[in-house]
């Protein structure tokens, strides 16, 4: 048996048991692995057989209890770890939507997250693992479009809406997999995973402790922490004397287990620095087992804990509730409560996606504005729409000019530019962005724009899918009758993410649906359909949506649309692959 697995980059593809990184299940876009598969690990982990950690309530006024971290417990992504950092900030690595992704958080309460908002890379690429502080964190990337397996150990600087890299640190080395870093909170020791001497012992802890503002070549940490099996996600506790980490070897329960092993800081230091592998290794004692229930028979991976005392608060990911099922690893938090706060409720999460503010257009001569009029309908039941935002931008530069509300009678009057083209679009909750494309001159002044904007209820992203493809679209989408647009398929799903953060107060639900032509069977199709719709959703999520707002279903070839007159079968099948969205109001 062998334990043995790789890294995309950040994040695990977890199983309990994997003889090569090829034979990984092919289910969820960010457990892709592209690696040779490794040499055969000589692992035989051990059967924990120590006690139980006390859980029941039963008589206690105060008791442990684990429950899933409300808000990091969604079914379309995975949930890695929560990374508190020492200036009070928390962050959390999530895998979706084919690559990780940074959150910043705001907690509730211990076991709720009140608020999550995505950041953007500057640079791109897959980012997560932090630690440090938000102006000099320590974290692990890979940048985008380098070797899946060449994941790197960096200095960044983090905000609540970008994260921007300042250097490589040069315990990174080329083409070999580093990632899931911890600092102590004095800034000397680091301990991170790498797979450098995977011929015999697949991934390890190693570490490197910093000189006078340089950091050591990385020794691994020996054979008292590491196991012929897999070692990952280290993490140094507020003590800065005990390291967190997870192993599928020593004695455990099964799968990937939670381990704690007090070390001398000093000693580290003096034996990296002596380069002397043996008082390395003795500066460490011999791993414990967590214990169950916290630790089961599937696998629980970085622990963290803002405490001093992990026995009073620890934060995990387990795929324990769903282990055979794509997205399985949510966040877990073990903690006391009293019997009168077990009444449960239900949170509001607040959420703000990822994206570039829209700038204004400043420069624009006084003299060439005019105001137009217009009015904004629903496109199905062509009455008036109240309360709908109209916005002017110039085209394509999008540069706001203006922006008004319509009156109870769907009517609005907003500001334009004159011999310059000018988008004017409306949005509302409970509909889609309608727009239109114009050019003005001084003698449209006051003038009503003939045509209303029509708002749909239904959009369909005609993001166009190669044949049997569901992750990899082409470019640009599709317009109504086929053709390819200048709107990159991105564009188009962040479009509809600002739609759903500017009126979450009142969307319940977006539905998701996919369609696929009449190609294959109708089974296959289905299935094809529901592929589809999931990378939507994840495509979402991605950008800070909440997971438990959408909602994916197939219709496969059911739903074909009507084959127009003349109309080639190639573009009647571009027309039918399609995704269609739309909204449920609260």
């Amino acid at each position: 048996m062998n334990y043995r697995f790789r890294l995309i980059v950040l994040v695990i593809p977890l199983l309990a048991i994997l003889s090569a990184c090829t034979v990984i299940r092919p289910r969820s876009l960010s457990k892709d692995i592209i690696c040779p598969p490794p040499p055969t690990q000589d692992c035989f982990p051990k059967r924990f057989a120590g006690p139980i950690l006390d859980t029941s309530s039963i008589g206690k006024e105060r008791f442990m209890r684990i429950r899933p971290v409300e808000g990091l417990n969604t079914p379309v992504i995975d949930e890695w770890n929560i990374s508190f950092l020492s200036d009070s900030t928390s962050w959390n690595t999530a895998s979706a939507g084919g690559s990780q992704i940074l959150r910043a958080l705001r907690f509730m309460n211990e076991s709720t997250i009140s608020e999550i908002s995505t950041l953007d890379m500057e640079e791109g690429g897959s980012f997560g693992f932090v630690s440090g502080s938000s102006k000099k964190a320590i974290a692990a990337r890979l940048p985008a479009g380098a070797y899946p397996g060449d994941a790197q150990i960096i200095e960044a600087e983090l905000s609540q809406n970008t994260v921007q890299v300042v250097s490589t640190l040069n315990v990174s080395t080329l083409l070999n997999w580093e990632s899931q870093p911890t600092l102590s909170s004095d800034g000397r020791i680091l301990f991170f995973v790498s797979d450098l001497k995977q011929q015999t012992q697949g991934t390890d802890i190693y570490v490197s402790v910093n000189i006078a503002g340089d950091w050591t070549e990385p020794m691994n940490c020996g054979p008292i922490i590491n196991s012929r099996c897999d070692e990952l996600s280290p993490f140094i506790t507020k003590q800065g004397t005990k390291i967190l980490f997870s192993s599928s070897g020593h004695a455990n329960l099964g799968g990937y287990d939670l381990f704690s092993s007090m070390f001398d800081p000093k000693a580290i230091i003096d034996a990296v620095q002596a380069r002397d592998s043996l008082a390395l290794a003795k500066a460490f004692d011999p791993p414990l087992n967590i214990g169950a229930p916290i630790n089961t028979v599937y696998d629980e991976l970085f622990p963290t804990t803002p405490s001093s005392r992990e026995d009073t608060l620890l934060y995990y990911s387990s795929n324990q509730m769903a282990p055979d099922q794509d997205y399985a690893f949510d966040m877990y938090v073990y903690r006391p409560v009293y019997q009168k706060d077990t009444i449960s409720q239900t949170p509001i999460v607040k959420w703000q996606i990822s994206s570039p503010t829209l700038k204004r257009a400043d420069k624009l001569d006084p003299k060439s504005l005019i105001i137009v009029e217009g009015k904004v309908i629903d496109e199905e039941k062509k009455k008036p729409v109240q309360n709908a935002e109209v916005t002017t931008t110039l085209y394509p530069e999008n540069e706001i000019i203006d922006q008004q509300m319509t009156d109870t009678s769907g009517r609005f009057k907003v500001k334009v530019t004159t011999n310059r083209q000018v988008r004017i679009s409306a949005e509302s909750d409970e509909l889609f962005e309608g727009s239109t494309i114009n050019t003005f001159s001084l003698s449209d002044s006051n003038a009503v724009i003939s045509d209303p904007l029509q708002l749909p209820k239904t959009i369909s992203l005609r993001i166009n899918f190669p044949t049997d493809q569901f992750n990899d679209p082409y470019p640009f989408v599709l317009d109504t009758n086929g053709n390819e647009t200048t709107t990159q398929w991105k564009d188009a799903i962040t479009k509809v993410a600002l739609n759903l953060q500017k009126f979450q107060g009142t969307i319940e639900t977006l539905a998701i649906i996919g369609h696929t032509d009449e190609v294959g069977t109708n089974a296959y199709n289905m299935r094809l359909g529901q592929r589809r719709a999931d990378f939507i959703i994840q495509q979402l999520v991605k950008l800070g949506v909440p997971a438990t707002m959408l909602k994916a279903e197939s219709r496969g070839e059911e739903s074909l649309l009507n084959k127009r007159v003349s109309e080639s079968t190639d573009t009647f099948n571009k027309r039918c692959r399609r995704v269609e969205l739309f909204k449920i109001i609260r």
